[in-house]
């Protein structure tokens, strides 16, 4: 199968778990037998570009027609069976859907975060869980100034997703959608996308077999150090009477972090680390900790923890709820309630109980989450997808067999 994938990428100053997946997802295609034209820009490239370019930017992310006119010459010349897409902002615009659907190619789509109906793309304002633009126009992304809390730079944002919303430019183009959680697919179901044209699918996490050994040593938290992915909640929560705390991250908050390591010796702040090495780090963890203030759209960190046999502390919010079985794989506590997530480290620091939570964290990862797994759902969407574009379903509303892709 030939498969066009496309993708904005990222700055790179940005860890992006979108890059990660698109990058993991074009390897596991290609090394499996599958062509794969990567069709990609950097968001990098934006710091090089002239004035003028720059002034435009924010209405070429609307629509950019140079952007129609570049893929559909690149497709005219590979003609693949199907074209995958992920991130269009800013450079690309949904107008490379147009550019498919005219050469008659059946689209697929993964929604890998909430840009569709949210300007800054996490359903999040002032560090909390938002829905005010969930099904309505985006005004109050304007309103509250929620892209970079600036109005100027919010306003082209809300009205590129009120035009195409108003259009139904995503449903009326693209075949099948893809959510990496129920949770995200509720979410657009609850904007007005249709439920039978969102089949979830998890991402998968590579590994190479290695798993903990015993119960494991420090509570590790991995990633961002910010408030609205719960660091400060996990610094008010914990005491060294929980054991150590391992942070790996950078952030607004890690001075505060390093501040409070001085004080307190069972904290141990290490910064960034390439991704192997916060793999081994994470490998001999007693628990990961993922207490988020807002939305997830999946977890990599948590399926990462479940690949090496650790058990997770997390929010009861998002896709973290689904992922994680609180009493099975890990606990789970409140948003923001940093005595239910000092209870649940607690629980899951317990050396019995943090082996048996990890023993079925493992079961759970090669059930749902091997790269295998994945690679078998991401054929199987293509093909149906190619199967139903070629039908004439793309613009029926006909109930699939099944929403799930069977991962």
């Amino acid at each position: 199968m030939r498969v066009a994938m496309l993708h904005n990428r990222y700055r790179s100053g940005q860890p992006s778990g979108e890059n990660t997946v698109v990058a993991q997802t074009v390897d596991l295609l290609g090394n499996s037998g599958h062509e794969i034209d990567l069709y990609a820009r950097n968001s990098d490239d934006i710091a090089a570009m002239g004035r003028k370019d720059r002034a435009l930017l924010p209405f070429r992310s609307v629509w950019s027609y140079s952007a129609e006119r570049d893929l559909t010459q690149l497709l005219q010349a590979n003609r693949p069976d199907v074209v995958h897409v992920h991130n269009t902002f800013p450079l690309f615009s949904p107008s490379v859907l147009r550019a498919a659907a005219k050469l008659g190619l059946p689209i697929v789509a993964t929604l890998h975060n909430f840009r569709l109906m949210c300007a800054n793309a996490v359903l999040q304002r002032d560090g909390r869980p938002c829905d005010s633009c969930v099904g309505k126009l985006p005004l109050a992304a304007v309103r509250h100034s929620c892209y970079r809390e600036s109005r100027v730079q919010t306003l082209p944002l809300a009205t590129s997703i009120g035009v195409h919303n108003s259009l139904h430019t995503w449903q009326r183009y693209v075949t099948t959608l893809i959510a990496p959680s129920e949770f995200v697919r509720e979410r657009y179901v609850a904007h007005g996308y249709d439920a039978d044209r969102i089949v979830v699918k998890p991402h998968a996490v590579p590994h190479d077999g290695q798993v903990r050994s015993g119960p494991g040593e420090a509570v590790v938290f991995l990633g961002r150090l910010v408030e609205d992915k719960g660091f400060a909640d996990l610094l008010r929560a914990w005491d060294s009477s929980l054991g150590r705390l391992v942070v790996i991250g950078d952030g607004p908050l890690r001075a505060e972090a390093e501040a409070r390591a001085r004080e307190d010796l069972s904290i141990q702040v290490l910064g960034q680390l390439p991704w192997a090495r916060c793999m081994e780090v994470l490998r001999q963890a007693r628990a990961v900790v993922v207490p988020a203030r807002s939305y997830e759209t999946f977890g990599l960190v948590v399926v990462e923890a479940f690949a090496h046999g650790v058990p997770v502390v997390a929010s009861r919010l998002g896709a973290l709820a689904e992922l994680v079985d609180d009493g099975e794989t890990g606990a789970l506590a409140g948003p923001g309630d940093a005595e239910g997530l000092r209870k649940a480290i607690e629980l899951v620091s317990d050396p019995v109980t943090s082996v048996a939570f990890g023993e079925r964290a493992r079961q759970v990862y090669l059930d749902r989450f091997t790269p295998e797994r994945d690679l078998a759902a991401t054929e199987r969407i293509y093909s149906d997808a190619i199967a139903r574009y070629a039908d004439g379903a793309r613009g029926r509303r006909g109930r699939w067999a099944s929403r799930d892709a069977g991962v």
